[in-house]
Formats: structure tokens, sequence, C-alpha cells
């Protein structure tokens, strides 16, 4: 029996729950009070001793076990509320000497340096780092709450400065504020930047982030991953945020460091940075914790446009999964965690901060008018594909109906059906026959295993690597004569979004170093891999031939995957006429006929792409 279940079985929610509500009453067979986390006079706290759960029924509309109640009720995480708990059980809890004994000089070390980085800051040789920060209308107050300091540019300064602190060269290493070089001494990780501490939500430093100050590339770096610090596990200044984000039930995410602080200066005390990639389950877990609404603010006028799609279908499938994951455990919880995550787009060219510092009432606006992520998604999606075609229409249907799906309100699921039918330029109930859906409400299909939703594959089902793509990518890397040849690839022939991405950066930039200052750290570190990913040897033809199979693969595989949705198409046509919904094939020929050519064009294509292997 692992501790968690140990202290369920030793521990009444009813007991527990009485010592933070002391008006809990009977009610029948459960127990009402007031709610403690909000104020109200008539009494929407319950708990419910069969199923050792509670909830709120009034503006919290929130509940759980006997550890989340704790958790909330002593604004801590879960490791606080095991703590309390297991006191409280009489459990003892296995103590980690071993990873504690890992962990903590770590921590001391990244506050000894945070030390040094503001001294520098403040020194003279700060001045250009603090000219900087005055050029981004940093005030001093939120640079000294936020921590913010300076590396100097010289080669090891930090490292014999902690070591005269009695650090061992281990630590320092360990921590990831230095390299060993085996051609020569060793050098402190960060040169000439100006220093972002990163604190994990109890406040202490992990690691830390650098910005460049004369222009060089990369622009931001991190500490490498250590002990402490994994970038996919923080977020910037929620350390800052925790307290308003639990307060007001909604966290705000945006990607840098300055927009977290600018939001901070003007009263958005609960934004958080998710450092430029998008939000990992852990990040999302965090939030969760906290926050009945999670908000993203995104730049709509971005580079990659992918990444911030990309982005959102990421943080929806999360929120979702983990939602499916609480209402395992909590059978009152109301399946609407997914239902709150909401997508801010920002417009007219502006990076977050530069909208708060000059029009933050714009800014609350924008946040306040955040639209779901489902209508987002919607949206987005059919601005990507060509919906004059039918393979186009296809498309659609098949990414947006787990979209759908995956909306736990059958009313707004009924609306956004609704207008994907709009979009596909069908009736709702064409639509409905053509995917072969099941009768009754969403709702209920949803949570049915239905034979028609096998044929549906998620959006979010795609295999974690391409390894046609990555060659592709590896190749224009590593050949400066074929990166000159990138605009021979359609973008539409990847299937992965991050290595589209990467593709556009590359095309758009001309050069690598230029695409690797576009994109965000996570795409650059992708194609920093790539370029030195080992090549077998091979001579100028050779490559060339090497490349041009690549696109002959990535193009049958394309014309493979629209030859498949005009088989569903012709499925689709053919099931609308026989149910008579639409009267499609039979009262359109010229439709049907559209979908004849396409169908033939496709077939020459690929004979082509067979003949020129056979060649």
């Amino acid at each position: 029996m692992t501790a968690v279940d140990d202290i369920r079985a030793r521990l009444d929610i009813v007991d527990v729950a009485a010592a933070y509500v002391p008006d809990l009453r009977r009610a029948g067979k459960n127990f009402k009070a007031r709610c403690p986390f909000h104020n109200e006079q008539t009494p929407s706290f319950v708990v419910f001793p069969d199923r050792q759960t509670w909830r709120c029924f009034g503006a919290c509309a929130t509940g759980g076990d006997v550890f989340s109640l704790v958790t909330r009720a002593e604004n801590t995480d879960f490791a606080g509320a095991l703590r309390l708990l297991a006191a409280q059980a009489g459990v003892r809890l296995e103590e980690r000497r071993d990873r504690g004994a890992e962990r903590d000089p770590l921590y001391a070390v990244n506050e000894a340096a945070q030390q040094f980085f503001k001294q520098s800051y403040n020194a003279d040789r700060g001045a250009q780092a603090r000219a900087y920060a005055e050029s981004r209308r940093i005030s001093e107050e939120s640079a000294a709450r936020f921590g913010i300091g300076y590396a100097p540019s010289t080669g090891a300064e930090l490292l014999r400065s902690l070591g005269a602190l009695g650090f061992a060269e281990e630590a320092v290493f360990g921590a990831g504020l230095a390299l060993r070089n085996e051609s020569g001494p060793a050098r402190d990780m960060f040169r000439g930047r100006l220093m972002f501490p990163l604190r994990d939500e109890e406040g202490r430093i992990a690691g830390f982030a650098g910005r460049s100050l004369d222009g060089s590339n990369p622009k931001y770096i991190n500490t490498q991953q250590t002990p402490v610090f994994d970038k996919g596990r923080l977020l910037y200044g929620l350390d800052a945020a925790r307290d308003a984000i639990s307060a007001e039930g909604e966290a705000v995410v945006v990607e840098g460091y300055m927009d977290v602080i600018a939001a901070h200066e003007h009263g958005g005390r609960n934004v958080v940075a998710s450092m430029g990639t998008a939000l990992t389950e852990a990040q999302v877990a965090l939030l969760k914790a906290r926050a009945r609404r999670i908000v993203l603010a995104l730049d709509a006028d971005a580079a990659g446009q992918e990444a911030t799609l990309h982005s959102v279908r990421t943080s929806w499938e999360l929120v979702g999964s983990l939602a499916a994951s609480s209402r395992k455990m909590d059978v009152l919880n109301r399946p609407d965690d997914i239902g709150s995550l909401r997508v801010a787009l920002i417009t007219g060219g502006k990076d977050p901060d530069e909208l708060i510092r000059s029009d933050p009432a714009q800014w609350r606006r924008l946040i306040a008018g955040a639209s779901p992520a489902a209508e987002f998604l919607m949206e987005a999606e059919a601005a990507r594909i060509d919906l004059t075609s039918a393979q186009g229409k296809s498309a659609l249907v098949e990414r947006l109906l787990p979209v759908i799906y995956a909306v736990p309100n059958w009313a707004d699921q009924e609306r956004y059906f609704g207008r994907l039918a709009e979009m596909a330029g069908v009736s709702p109930s064409a639509l409905e026959a053509a995917v072969g859906r099941m009768q009754g409400p969403l709702e209920a299909r949803r949570r049915r295993p239905a034979p028609e939703r096998k044929r549906v594959e998620s959006v979010f089902a795609v295999a974690e690597r391409d390894p046609l793509e990555e060659r592709v990518l590896a190749l224009l890397a590593q050949d400066e004569e074929l990166l000159e040849r990138a605009g021979e690839v359609d973008e539409e022939t990847f299937v992965r979004p991050e290595n589209r991405a990467v593709l556009s950066a590359v095309r758009h930039a001309g050069t690598i170093e230029g695409a690797l200052a576009e994109l965000d750290d996570d795409l650059a570190d992708r194609l920093l891999g790539l370029s030195v990913e080992e090549l077998p040897p091979s001579d100028r033809q050779r490559r060339a031939m090497e490349w041009e199979g690549c696109l002959r693969r990535l193009d049958e595989r394309r014309l493979r995957e629209l030859k498949a949705q005009e088989e569903a198409a012709f499925l689709s046509d053919s099931g609308m006429a026989d149910s008579g919904a639409g009267g499609a094939a039979q009262a359109d020929p010229d439709y049907a006929q559209s979908l004849n050519a396409q169908a033939l064009e496709i077939n020459e294509r690929l004979r082509a792409i067979f003949a020129g292997d056979k060649a």
C-alpha cells in the first residue's frame, strides 16, 4: 500500500474538512457548509462521506478528494498536503535523503550565482544591461523583484567567484553554470548577457536564462537540464503569480520573460510564461492545480504560425487528458476542464509586453474576451485548408471532429458541429449522414465507442518522429547547394507541424543562421540537432539523387493521402445519396464528375512518380 492509500484509509474527509469549515453540518447522508474558498450566504460546500469527496456548487465550481481539499485550504502543492495529512494520519513518509543531497547544493550554488549576477548588474560594468532594461521600460522595482542580473563577458569570472565562496567545481558544473572545455580551460556558461533567474513554484532558483545584449544568436540561452532544472516543468513567474491565480481562478500564459514582467507591472499578477514553447503536461498540471480557466495569449503575427497552432493543439490535448485523469479520481468533478482553455490573439504586430505597456486597457479587454480554444482551432484549421475542393472539406472534417468530440458540453458540441457543416458547405444532417454518426445527442455518442470514430483519427495522434522529413531538413542544414533548392519542397508534404515550422523558417531566412534566429528554443534545438546528424559520405551526384528521391517519397505520401480522402469523399457522397440527405451524388452530377477528375489526376501523378523511380 502506498502512503497515499494509507492516508486515505486512515482519515475521514469529514473530519479533515471540519478543521477548515467550522459550520459543517449534516444534511441527509452528506454534510454542508458555506464554502471556505469564497464569500457566500447560502451553503454550497458539500462533503460526501460515502465517496470521500467534496465539491463547491457555488462560485468555485470545483471539488476533489481530501488531498485537493488540503492543497487548496493550505495554499500548498500536493507534496505539502501529503506531508500535512501524513502527520495527521500518523503515516511515516519515506525520506529521500539521496535525492535531497543531490538537489540542495544545486539550489545553493544557483542562489550564490544570482547574487553575483545582481552585483554585476548594479556595478559599472552592468551599464549596458541596465540600459537595455531601461529601453524595455523595466522599472528598477521590477528588476529587483524579478532578480534581473548581468553575466560579465569575461571567460570564467563566475566560476572563480563561486570557488572563492567554497563551492566545488563539480557543483558549479552540475548546476549548468560553467562548461568544461577539452581544448582549454573551463568557462562560464553565460557571458555578456542579461540574466533572468528561473524559479520553481516555491521560489527556489532552478536555473537561468540569458539574453544577448549585442544582437548575437541565439537570442536566449537557458541552463542545460539538471537534477533541479527542467524547462518543461517550470513556468516563469509562477512563484510570483500563484496567489493571484488561486484568487482569480484564472492563469494567463504568455511566451516571454518581458511579457510577464510588463503584465505584473500593470496589475496582471496572474500572468506566467511558457518560455517560448508549447505547454507541457507538467506545466498544465501546475496551472490546473490553481486555475479554473487558462488563457493562452499568443502573437497572431508571429513568423511561425504553425508553432502557434501547434501550441494550442498541444495545450488542448493536455488539458483534456488531465481533466479525464482527474475525473477518474473525482466522480463529482464536472467534465468542463477542457472547455476552460481559451485563446487571446494579439494582432497589430505587437508583442504582449508592447501591448501591455502601450494600452493596458486593451490588454485587459483582450484577455477578458478570449475565445474558447475549440473555436480557435476550428477557424485556424479552416484557414489552412482549401475548402473549394472535396478533399479539403474531407480533411477539415477529419481534423475537427475529434476536437468537437472532446468538448464536454453537448449543447456546445451541437453548435460546433453545425459550424463545421457550414464550413464544409453542407447541411448538418448531410454531414451527419456522411460521417455515419449514430442518432441521439452528441454527448451520448461521444461516450460510446461508435464504429465511425475508428475511422476518424485524432488530430493529435501523429507519430512522434518522421525520419523522411528529418532527412530532408538534415540535407538542407548540411548542404549549401541543396539549401538553395529549399523552395522545391512543398510544405504541405510535411506531416509533422514542428518540421513544417522549421522548413518554413529555413525557406524564409535563406540561411541556417537566419532560421535559428527566427525559431523558438525547441525548434532551434531541432534544427541544430539535424545540422550535426551524421550523414553517410556521398559525392555531389549521389547527394542530389538522394534529395530528389526524398522529395518523390514525400510527394507520393501526400498523393496517397489525397487518394484516401477522395475515396472517403466518394463514400460520403454515396452515403448522402443513399440516405436521401441532400441527394448529393444523383442530384449533383457536376460534383461527382469533379471527384472523378481529381481522382484521375492523382492517379496520373502517382504513375509519373513510379515512372521516375524506374528511370
